[in-house]
């Protein structure tokens, strides 16, 4: 008569703790491998908010207009681009694509302004040219985390600070440097009328 075995052997038991330690070892593999994927994603993220933000700059920057301003019924100065360094501000006039969109204009001053306070950089529209008051100003792009930015611009085949004398053309093409997250970004645009 055989008698029946009650409990596991030691090598069983040897055995059962070798596989939990093995499947253990293989799943924290697994999630620790997802979170850098993961990681990794959160930054492509980050990277694809400054090239949209270029990018939509960039369609901006393909249509400017030399138009006469004003504000407070008083005629502000006619230049292709206005740096305003003081403010952390480049204003400029562009035909917009869809005006029905964008207030009914087809022609729209545009704003890129830096915050250095809340750390963001701004793209901004108005439809009003001949503005009574204050133009009023509709966001539309913005980019976070912005920790620096700088405005040069093209000419004599170099990228210099904005000239001190505003009537002087704007050369060839813009840049713009940005610091995000530690990082820099340049975003460089060659204005329609210094194509070759």
């Amino acid at each position: 008569m055989k008698r029946r075995q009650a409990g596991m052997t030691l090598i069983e038991l040897l055995v059962a703790l070798a596989l939990t330690a093995l499947l253990g070892v293989m799943l924290s593999a697994l999630v620790n491998g997802w979170l850098k994927v993961r990681e990794r994603l959160d930054e492509q993220v980050s990277e694809t908010g400054v090239v949209d933000f270029c990018l939509a700059l960039e369609r901006r920057f393909d249509s400017p207009v030399l138009r006469r301003l004003y504000e407070q019924r008083l005629p502000l100065a006619t230049r292709w681009l206005d740096w305003q360094p003081d403010r952390q501000q480049l204003l400029w006039v562009a035909a917009a694509a869809w005006p029905q969109a964008e207030g009914g204009s087809r022609l729209q001053r545009q704003r890129l302004r830096f915050e250095p306070r809340e750390q963001r950089l701004l793209l901004e529209t108005s439809a009003d040219l001949y503005a009574v008051a204050a133009p009023v100003w509709v966001l539309r792009e913005r980019l976070e985390r912005v920790s620096a930015m700088n405005v040069l611009y093209h000419q004599a085949g170099h990228w210099l600070a904005w000239p001190s004398d505003q009537t002087a053309h704007p050369g060839r093409g813009v840049r713009v440097e940005l610091v995000r997250d530690g990082a820099p970004y340049t975003c460089t645009f060659v204005l329609p009328w210094g194509r070759a």
